[in-house]
Parts: C-alpha cells; structure tokens; sequence
C-alpha cells in the first residue's frame, strides 16, 4: 500500500539534537512512541512529507548556508541526496502544490530573499517569479490551489504583509494584512481558510484567514506554551504543538471550532521539536 492509497492518518513528530528522533503519535491510546533514530548534522532546513520520504530542504552548517535537498525514506529508513536548489536559502518556507514542491524566500546569510524555486522530478529546480517583497521567518500553506505566504521579516521590523501565487498565471498578488507581526509563525490550512499562530517571542495569538472575504479575525489565544512549534490540520481538527521551555514541556492542543477554546492531548516526552506532520498511519506500520 502506498502513502497516497492510505485512509486513517496521524502526527509524526521531528525532534532535533544530537540523538535525532521520529516519534509517533497513538490516537486510540493517545500516547507517543519512537518511531526511528534519524540523523541530518545541520539545522534550520525546512521539511515536507512527499510520497513515503521526508525531505530536507536547504538549511545551516558550520557558518555556511546550504542549497543541498536530502530524502529520508519513511519506511526503508535510507537516504539518498535530490538535485541542489538554485538558491542556497534558510529560514525559507516549503510547500507542496500539485505534486510540485515550491521553496520560497528565506535567508542567504547576507539578505532576505525574494526568489522562488519549484522542484519537478522531470525538470529539477526552476525559478518562478519571486514574491512582491523578500522574507524570512515567515510561513506558508496551499489553500485552493494558491500559495499564502505571511509575516516574516526583510530586516528590522517583521512584517504583516499576506501574498498569494497563482501558479496558472505564474504571479503574486498581496492579500489583506495580518493583524499582528509574526515572525517564525507556525500555518495550516483547515476547512476552507487559513490560521496563524503565534511567533518566536511567546506570543500565543490565533489569526484565522477567510480568502473568500480577504479578511482575518482572532480566535481563541493558546493557553500553553511560550512557542509555537507546528499547526496541522487531523480529522477535521486544527491541532498545535507548543513547547515551555522554562517547565520543559511540550503540548499539544486541538482547537474545539464550535466552542472557540482549545484542548489538550497527551504531551510530547521531549523538547527539541522542530516539525511536526500528518502521515498515513500504515506509512509507519513498517516499524511495527
């Protein structure tokens, strides 16, 4: 069976450090296991589940910016190197839209960047056109076929600006501002609009998107944690990692749409969360 044919999914978390981890979440148990031992030697890359691998895009070593793109089989626990980017980036964002994996903006080490590259298995990495200004630290989901990206910074003062792609016009527009000024946010898309949470400083705002409308609005704060790892969207909830580095503790929440509050789930054992994904869960019956 492969991950496109699978029906029920679940959370597989990233844990960075020097012993790397995947740990998986139980949803009938509600409780988290190690899934494998997972080994990279660098850091602020951004990662994306395609097919049955983890992929890891760009990123950070030893004072140099990276342009490398490694695979990470989910089920064979094997590596195998993909073709460079053309623009070597951090802080960048990573998105999947129509089988094609898009890194936008970021951070060369010098500059925010502007530029953006999509990756075919056919034709490699290509530029697009770049975005109406240069980012980094901000974050992006796909919506209705398009591209959002939102906050982020291209210097000193971060930036509430929201810019959509179209990749049939091969263009970005700008959207209606965020209320805030995330930098480092965490996004999802869930039923039909956009949320927001949060940023690096502690901040635990939740900005929801409306596209059809170009408006946002303010929901329910989190209650927990001083920053915000991840947002994905399982069964029909949004959910979201948060960690409080003071108690060492790291949570996960799920939003009650109908009641705007949130709810706790069983918490995750470590601290050193960098990413967290939805996966089919026969993905990782392989480890069983």
């Amino acid at each position: 069976m492969t991950a496109a044919n699978c029906g029920e999914k679940t959370l597989l978390a990233l844990c960075s450090g020097i012993n790397g981890k995947l740990l998986q979440y139980n949803k009938v148990e509600d409780k988290w296991q190690e899934y494998a031992s997972i080994n990279y030697g660098y850091k602020w890359y951004q990662t994306i589940i395609k097919d049955d691998n983890l992929l890891f895009i760009g990123g950070f070593k030893n004072r140099d910016t990276l342009n490398i793109v490694r695979s990470w089989n989910i089920r064979n626990k094997t590596w195998r190197d993909l073709p460079t980017m053309k623009q070597a980036r951090k802080f960048h964002c990573v998105v999947e839209l129509d089988g094609k994996i898009y890194a936008i903006g970021g951070y060369d080490g010098k500059n925010a960047l502007s530029s953006v590259e999509r990756y075919t298995t056919s034709a490699g990495w290509e530029f697009v056109n770049s975005l109406i200004a240069g980012r980094s630290g901000a974050c992006a989901v796909t919506l209705n076929g398009k591209i959002y990206i939102m906050g982020g910074s291209a210097g000193l003062n971060n930036s509430k600006s929201v810019e959509c792609y179209n990749p049939d016009s091969n263009t970005w527009t700008s959207c209606a501002d965020t209320t805030e000024c995330p930098y480092d946010p965490s996004a999802a898309a869930h039923n039909g609009r956009i949320y927001v949470l949060g940023d690096w400083s502690g901040n635990r705002t939740v900005e929801r998107y409306d596209p059809q409308q170009d408006t946002w609005s303010k929901i329910c704060s989190l209650g927990v944690g001083d920053y915000i790892i991840s947002c994905v969207s399982l069964d029909n909830k949004l959910w979201a990692i948060t960690v409080d580095y003071f108690v060492r503790k790291t949570y996960v929440s799920v939003y009650d749409e109908e009641n705007d509050r949130w709810g706790q789930k069983c918490s995750l054992p470590v601290t050193s969360i960098d990413f967290c994904f939805v996966v089919p869960e026969a993905l990782l019956m392989s480890n069983e």
